[in-house]
This record gives structure tokens, sequence and C-alpha cells, in this order.
């Protein structure tokens, strides 16, 4: 069915056109990523395609949001047989495999196009968010919180069916959108998005109020710390994933903290750091990697590649780990190394107010 234009030359019918694979509708969604936005909703940034997930297969398209939200965008034409039941399988399958990644391992996996998709979002203002959006991402990806994008040209009763169903009944947050095109020799090639289906603005289960449910290993583990630490030191925070512990006397601006996180069925016991001024403390918590912690005195690795390059200090438990143990070992973190990065830390403070 033709639409048609009224403009400057009167009105211009422009024909329906079919694309010629799916190739072509990849394109024209990579290039214009707010053809799958609603109205007044953050923007998006392309990632990369054919990104490769692990044990799922390529995913076509990769977005974030500005407000750090993972989006999986899947396209398909109706004439495909797999624009059915199959297509609902994959994204499902997909957003498993991405939200099984940390963020680091996502950006590892795109060659770090994911930093650079978070900071196209600043683009000639004098205002620096990508901390914060990179932090989002992490959280998001810890809470297994992202967005699956179904994109036809056309959709089948059938298909529109099973997707409200995962939408009403299920806690993934699925959108299923349609691209037209329509073109005339004077006007060209317009591309018309049409939002059948998102989870915005209906009832999906989310951390309104309180905590989420988490991990029961995790959980014994916050509560046999807690039990032994400070007050100073108490675990903070709500996510499902991980806990933070801040030395309350570490300078403010340094994005340095303490965490306990579940991750590929693990406990992690971590120092982070976070931002670029935190990166002037690697050469200090560098040399401490191979030093023990904990009552079976496992050895502290480094990992450079944490946070864009940043780095942390970490050791990893089975979930078969006696909670104890593992909080122990942060006990332990936390005393080798939270006097030497309060010094280090306030000599750089000093410093930098000394050179303004």
């Amino acid at each position: 069915m033709p639409i048609l234009i009224d403009g400057p030359q009167g009105r211009i019918a422009a024909d329906s056109l079919a694309f010629d694979n799916e190739e072509e509708l990849e394109k024209v969604i990579a290039s214009q990523p707010n053809l799958l936005e609603t109205e007044d909703e953050e923007p998006l940034a392309l990632v990369n395609s054919q990104v490769m997930l692990p044990e799922a297969g390529l995913l076509d398209l990769l977005f974030v949001s500005e407000a750090g939200l993972p989006v999986a965008a899947e396209v398909k034409l109706a004439r495909n047989a797999e624009s059915r039941r199959l297509v609902v399988a994959q994204v499902v399958d997909y957003v498993s495999a991405l939200t099984s990644l940390t963020v680091d391992e996502l950006d590892q996996r795109v060659g770090g196009l994911l930093e650079t998709a978070l900071r196209s979002f600043d683009a000639g203002s004098d205002i620096d968010e990508f901390d914060r959006r990179w932090q989002a991402v992490g959280a998001n990806l810890r809470a297994g919180l992202a967005r699956v994008v179904l994109v036809l040209d056309d959709v089948r009763p059938d298909l529109e069916r099973i997707v409200w169903f995962l939408s009403d009944h299920s806690n993934l947050d699925v959108r299923l959108v349609t691209i037209s095109k329509y073109g005339t020799q004077k006007v060209g090639i317009m591309y018309v998005p049409r939002i059948i289906i998102s989870a915005q603005g209906k009832t999906v289960a989310r951390p309104t109020s309180g905590p989420r449910p988490q991990k029961p290993e995790l959980a014994q583990v916050i509560q046999s710390y807690d039990h032994m630490a400070a007050s100073d030191l108490q675990t903070r925070g709500i996510a499902t994933w991980y806990r933070q512990i801040r030395p309350p006397e570490w300078p403010a601006g340094f994005n340095v903290h303490y965490e306990f996180v579940y991750a590929h069925k693990r406990i992690g016991v971590e120092l982070h750091l976070e931002n670029d001024r935190a990166t002037s403390l690697a050469p200090l918590l560098s040399q401490m990697a191979g030093r023990k912690v904990g009552p079976s005195q496992n050895e502290l690795q480094w990992d450079p590649k944490w946070s864009v390059g940043r780095g942390r200090l970490m050791v990893r438990y089975a979930l078969t780990e006696p909670p104890d143990t593992i909080a122990k070992s942060m006990l332990d973190l936390i005393q080798l190394t939270r006097e030497s990065i309060a010094n280090q830390a306030s000599e750089l403070n000093a410093a930098l107010k000394a050179a303004t």
C-alpha cells in the first residue's frame, strides 16, 4: 500500500518497496538507531554489528542507551522462515549470553567499541559522563537487564502473539518493531518505523523498592563479612550480583572500592579502579599480585584490563568455599591495601591542588 506525501510539489504517492535482503535492513537500523526508539526515550548508539556471543552465536546489532542499557537487535525479513518461532528462541539465547558477560568482557568482545559508543553521547559537550555510563552498563549486565528488539519488515500474527506473551508474562524487556520501505523518484527512499510491542509503560518486574534477591552463596558471604567487619567497612548497595565497600577516609574523586561479586559461578574478592584518577594507583596495586589472603592463602591476581585498562586486584573462590573463608579474604585484602591507598591518594590530591 502506498503512502501520500504533501509537499511543495503537491501530493506525491510513495510506493511500498521490498528490502533486497536482511543486510539492507540491518544497515538502515545501524545508521539510524532512533528508528528503534519511542518518543522521549534516551537515545541509542551503535556498538557493533555481528557480535559473537558466547555459546549463542552472532547477534545482528548491539546498541547501548545513553542511560547504559545494553540493547540487542535481531533483524529478519518476514519471508524468512526464521521470522517466526525460531527468532524468539534466538533472541532469548542472545540476551542470556549477553548478560553473562561483565562490562569489560563485553568491551573486549567488540574491540573497545563499547567505550567508543558510550563516549559518543558526550560529543561536543564539556561534560564527561563516561564513567557513570560505564558503571551503569556493568550494573545492568550484573542484574541481567538488557533490552531485546526484534526488527522485521512485516510481522506475522503468530510471532506477534508469542512476543506479546513474553512481554506480559516474563521479565524480558522485549520490543517488536517493523520498518517499512517506501520510494519515489522525486523524494527518494523513506523508512517508516512502527513499534508494535514495547515494555515501556507496562508493568515489568524491576527492583522498584528494596533489594532484589541475592544469590544465596553471595548472601551468605555478605552476612559473614558484615558480622566480622567494623562499622565503617560494612558492605553497601542493593545489587543482586555484588556489594561494595568504601573506606570513609579515602579522598573524594578517586573511584576506588572493594567489591564482592558473583560472576561465572564464582565469588570474587576484588579491589576496583574505576576512573582516570584512580589509574594512578595501578602501579602500587599491581605490585601486590602474588600476595596471599584468607585462611586458604590464595594468591591475589592483577587484572590490567579491568575498567578500560584501569585495573583490579582480585581473588576468586568456588561457590562451595565456606563463606567465612571468603569474608576473611576480603578483610585481609583491606588490611593489605587500605592505608597505602589512602596515603598515595592523599599525596596525589595534594599535588593536583598545588599544580592548580
